[in-house]
């Protein structure tokens, strides 16, 4: 991975450190600062990748639902995006003993007794967006090699994306039944204002379509959902009608839909690097850690945007709510 990296850096300048925690995890960093001139930090996870998932997260029905983080932060810069409350630096940080991870994976499979009866999901996106930066680290093609080779039963990992390339094809990955690829979108408007350096609506569906056809399971993800101006229903009419009409709706696997929604200590970080930002400042409440909608706000937008995806082809038991 490393050589790779290099590879796909040739005119990066390299920097030895002692230690990456004392440099991702330094005070009085600025996060929107260093979002514009991101470094790569190269080092070894010696406290493990693989943790609990959040309650915030939708399992989709899985009996033990953990995480992993390969790569910490990524190179869009998406408005609502936690990693800038939850993190100190907005650098990119890549864990090179990838072998590790999978050595790790294996000890976890055992211990949760994963397989025929019972089922594990795995993100290994939520930190990062791996898809969009294939060509420097081949981690999902890693990925797609240890489960083609291991065949774990009952392990689902999901990649999830906002890239619009077809890098499945370009990364010579082959449909592999332990994996899933979740496009997340939203309305163009919303792309265009709120998910800066990401690829357009259109480019996303048409990706997420190739890898359908490839015969590689497809989810997409209606998170964040934003209620932002008077009529941001007629977005998600939009959104749905397109679905409807190149058919993807008909190709996914499962959708999940949720609001908006963040831990309270990471928005009030968020208000103190964007004071101009409109969601930042927008009404939330508070609830056992974490501010979102109202529930009767939520409720509205949820529901709404689920009754479109019923009338663009998703069945009912295909859309998921993440909490």
């Amino acid at each position: 991975m490393t050589g790779r990296a290099f590879k796909a850096l040739p005119k990066a300048e390299h920097v030895i450190i002692d230690s990456w925690e004392d440099v991702f995890y330094r005070k009085n960093q600025n996060f929107r600062l260093q979002k514009g001139a991101q470094k790569l930090i190269l080092a070894m996870n010696r406290s493990g990748f693989i943790r609990k998932g959040s309650k915030n997260c939708q399992n989709f029905g899985a009996d033990s639902f953990y995480y992993c983080s390969p790569v910490r932060n990524c190179i869009s810069g998406c408005e609502y995006c936690y990693l800038q409350g939850m993190l100190s630096s907005a650098n990119l940080l890549a864990f090179v003993n990838t072998d590790d991870c999978f050595e790790e994976l294996r000890g976890l499979l055992k211990a949760e007794n994963i397989g025929k009866e019972r089922k594990m999901l795995l993100p290994v996106t939520y930190d990062n967006d791996l898809y969009t930066l294939e060509k420097v680290f081949g981690l999902v093609g890693s990925w797609a090699e240890f489960l083609a080779a291991e065949k774990p039963e009952g392990l689902t990992v999901e990649v999830r994306t906002k890239c619009g390339t077809k890098a499945f094809a370009e990364a010579g990955l082959k449909a592999s039944e332990n994996m899933v690829f979740t496009w997340s979108v939203a309305p163009e408007e919303n792309i265009k204002r709120f998910e800066p350096r990401t690829s357009p609506l259109r480019a996303r569906i048409d990706a997420a379509l190739h890898c359908a056809d490839a015969g590689q399971r497809v989810r997409l993800a209606f998170d964040p959902l934003l209620a932002v101006g008077c009529d941001w229903q007629k977005g998600y009419d939009d959104l749905c009608a397109l679905l409807a009409e190149t058919g993807l709706s008909r190709k996914v696997e499962a959708v999940g839909v949720g609001c908006f929604r963040i831990p309270a200590d990471y928005l009030r970080i968020m208000r103190k690097n964007a004071p101009e930002s409109p969601l930042a400042f927008d009404r939330y409440e508070y609830k056992d850690g974490t501010n979102g909608y109202p529930d009767e706000k939520q409720a509205l937008v949820t529901g709404y945007v689920k009754q479109k995806l019923e009338e663009c082809g998703v069945p009912r038991e295909k859309i998921y709510s993440y909490s």
